[in-house]
């Protein structure tokens, strides 16, 4: 007992090596993690969720190095945890956090972790929850995901992110198309990358035209440029959530939903949770791991 308390006591301290312990239990799906998981839940529910998804190639990586280089000058603590395709020898993610947004590697205030889809449906990854709230006990200000790049099956990350930006860039294919897969509808900032090429002028303006009630901005990534811009956009749309919690609702529920599907082995998208427990758990008075084995004691 007295080794988990400090175990704990470390991730809540910002601890980057006990974090990352917990992280590995939790990716092999140890049982131990469980616990300190449920001990951890009650100091969760400050960080802000930004979700960065879009088509592989779009540049979300790329991105994501400028706004952690952005939020650290505005003194935030950040988390970035990548959802990357599975290995097919170790289980893992095919790509190390080491391997990008190394410029941020020695900064103790950015906790980079790459997780592996392991076969998960919506590109998340079934170890993404407790991801979350491993960073957000951190400390970790703002939580950015970026998701696996794999078109239509990314839908999912809009039940999850307070907001989502989806990234696009010129000559990525047939515009029409990635409005038919889904991606359009989920953003809540659209954002033309390789802005300062020719080509995104015209697909900015075929999005304006698509799509005429949301924001739509042009960056350059690479070079830093349009960030101001994203960042005061991503300010706006963070205080609209901070309004009311309908956002927060659709976590909790898919995250239950997910746990449910990881014990019964199947596919739930109806089951049904009373609504006080649900608000017991966005108020961090229950934790979602105790919910779901009440619910299912009680369905035998």
């Amino acid at each position: 007992m007295k080794n988990r308390e400090a175990w704990v006591r470390k991730i809540l301290e910002g601890d980057v090596r006990s974090a990352s312990r917990l992280l590995t239990l939790v990716e092999n799906q140890d049982p131990t993690a469980i616990p300190l998981l449920k001990t951890l839940f009650r100091h969760t529910g400050n960080a802000n969720l930004i979700g960065i998804t879009g088509p592989a190639g779009a540049g979300k990586s790329t991105l994501i190095n400028q706004l952690i280089t952005a939020l650290r000058k505005e003194k935030r603590s950040v988390g970035v945890l990548a959802v990357d395709p599975t290995s097919p020898f170790s289980g893992g993610a095919i790509l190390g956090d080491r391997l990008r947004m190394h410029p941020h590697f020695l900064d103790r205030e950015v906790f980079i972790r790459s997780l592996a889809t392991r076969g998960a449906w919506g590109g998340i990854s079934p170890a993404l929850f407790n991801a979350i709230h491993i960073l957000d006990a951190m400390g970790k200000e703002r939580i950015l995901i970026e998701t696996v790049g794999v078109g239509q099956d990314e839908v999912e990350i809009a039940d999850l992110a307070d907001v989502v930006v989806l990234v696009l860039s010129p000559g990525m294919g047939d515009e029409v198309q990635l409005m038919k897969a889904g991606l359009l509808e989920i953003g809540d900032i659209l954002v033309v990358n390789k802005g300062d090429l020719k080509e995104s002028q015209q697909l900015y303006y075929q999005l304006k035209e698509m799509i005429p009630d949301r924001p739509i901005l042009k960056i350059a990534a690479e070079k830093g440029e349009g960030l101001p811009a994203l960042l005061s956009e991503i300010g706006k749309q963070l205080s609209k959530i901070e309004t009311h919690g309908a956002k927060r609702k659709s976590f909790i529920m898919e995250e239950l939903r997910t746990l449910l599907r990881e014990e019964i082995g199947q596919t739930v998208l109806q089951a049904s949770f009373d609504e006080r427990a649900v608000e017991a758990v966005l108020l961090r008075k229950r934790d979602p791991y105790r919910l779901i084995q009440s619910w299912l004691k009680r369905r035998g």
